[in-house]
């Protein structure tokens, strides 16, 4: 069936193409406003392409595009005779009146290049299928990445001119100056670590790392609640270990300063109870969303998150941040030599995602046991520590280790409520401690009080809440 679909001419609009050469060779205006829409690779025509190529080496290096300087720069590549000659160039002028319609005709040439590029796609994926029946995992994957980036209108070829970027990047190092906000990602709410950081980046894949009850949930929930409820920032949940109850739950006696004991024992005062149906309306409102899909696999996430992602495109609203509590219960669905090998793979999946979606993943992460090797010095965690690390510290743009020592020192007062977020890696930015504070019985990390300032009963005085 594929070789049928192959036999086919596709789709092209070869007048459509004609007319936006001949209304960029009439008039200087239509040729900025041809290259703002049309690449030569959305020509279908080969001819086509090489004659707006040529129009564009012209336009970079500041020369009139006409006739004559786009026959003399045809010459100089030797491709004059092959588009046509310049009999062919006159034929191009001749078949518009005015430049007028440049763009709506450029759209035409675009529209065709997204069709015929589907059909390309679609042709691969049909192949495939017959190729992998067995996986139909993988080929969903495959055809919503694919279409994906269709839809989002994105540039799949590579590279980019420098020439092209500057001004971007100018523009927004200059809006960053007058802005004097250093939070340009999502907030976590935690005031030394957004400052650290800039907050969670767009494209960023950020590992948190912890042992077991150190509070990588707590801290994930903590920062999901500021970035859902605060901020109003779409946010997709993906947990692996608890059920959606649960989360929900903890969220809840988090905001509500609760003891998650006691509101699951029913053991509470009615004044806890106001502040509970209070956080819950609020949560309510809030644009979080939980999948609690157990052993799901890196492909079903990736599928998950790019309809959630287009789901809230048609509402208005983009998806600002993934989190994955966590990521060694991830399922792959590939064959692997080894545990690393299968972890790694997930983690150079989890780092494509955050750049396809342009938004930050968050995934929480397991350490080993050598923290807790009595010769290191506080049991203080180490980049060294990811389980079957493979390329999680290099896929990473962030790694922060949460300790605390407190969980070691049990018999020192002082240090129970002491906690630390380590940016043990950070790509484009400083590594550093930041204190924090952590409230075990509302699952709860906060800011440390400032200086001179007098302390309640929880040791802080700023709630990310």
């Amino acid at each position: 069936m594929a070789d049928n679909i192959l036999d086919k001419v596709p789709p092209q609009a070869i007048d459509a193409e004609m007319a936006v050469l001949g209304s960029m060779l009439i008039e200087a205006q239509a040729v900025e406003r041809a290259f703002d829409i049309l690449k030569a690779e959305h020509f279908y025509k080969d001819a086509h392409k090489k004659i707006f190529s040529a129009m564009r080496n012209l336009a970079d290096k500041n020369q009139a595009i006409d006739t004559i300087t786009l026959t003399e720069e045809l010459k100089t590549t030797n491709q004059l005779a092959v588009v046509g000659g310049e009999v062919y160039l006159a034929e191009l002028i001749d078949k518009v009146s005015t430049a007028a319609h440049v763009e709506h005709y450029a759209e035409i040439v675009y529209k065709k290049f997204l069709v015929r590029d589907l059909i390309k796609i679609s042709t691969t994926i049909i192949q495939e299928s017959y190729k992998q029946e067995d996986e139909p995992e993988k080929l969903i994957d495959l055809a919503q990445e694919q279409i994906f980036k269709i839809s989002q209108k994105q540039d799949i070829k590579g590279f980019i001119a420098a020439k092209d970027l500057a001004e971007e990047v100018m523009h927004l190092i200059e809006k960053a100056r007058l802005d004097k906000n250093p939070v340009k990602g999502v907030p976590t709410g935690f005031t030394e670590f957004d400052y650290k950081t800039g907050g969670f980046r767009k494209s960023d894949l950020i590992i948190i790392g912890a042992r077991p009850s150190q509070g990588k949930t707590a801290l994930a929930l903590n920062v999901a609640h500021f970035a859902s409820v605060v901020k109003n920032i779409p946010i997709a949940f993906f947990s692996l270990e608890m059920g959606k109850n649960s989360i929900f739950e903890r969220m809840l006696c988090s905001a509500a300063m609760a003891d998650v004991h006691q509101v699951r024992s029913g053991i509470f005062k009615m004044e806890k109870w106001r502040d509970l149906t209070r956080e819950a309306g609020r949560l309510a409102q809030a644009p979080f969303f939980i999948d609690d899909t157990p052993g799901i696999t890196i492909t079903e996430i990736r599928m998950r998150a790019r309809r959630l992602a287009n789901d809230l495109e048609k509402q208005g609203k983009q998806l600002g941040m993934i989190m994955i509590d966590y990521l060694q219960l991830i399922r792959s669905t590939g064959r692997f030599e080894s545990r690393q090998q299968e972890v790694s793979e997930i983690s150079r999946m989890l780092k494509e995602l955050a750049r396809t979606l342009d938004v930050p993943v968050v995934a929480l992460s397991q350490l080993s046991r050598k923290n807790e090797d009595r010769s290191r010095v506080d049991n203080k965690p180490q980049l060294s520590d990811l389980r079957e690390s493979g390329s999680i510290e290099q896929d990473a743009d962030v790694v922060a280790l949460i300790h605390r020592d407190g969980y070691y020192k049990r018999d020192d007062e002082s240090l129970k409520r002491k906690a630390t977020l380590i940016i043990a890696k950070q790509r484009n930015g400083p590594v550093g401690d930041v204190d924090l504070n952590f409230i075990s019985e509302h699952t709860l990390f906060t800011n440390p009080a400032p200086e001179n300032i007098e302390v309640g009963e929880y040791g802080d005085v700023s709630v990310p809440m």
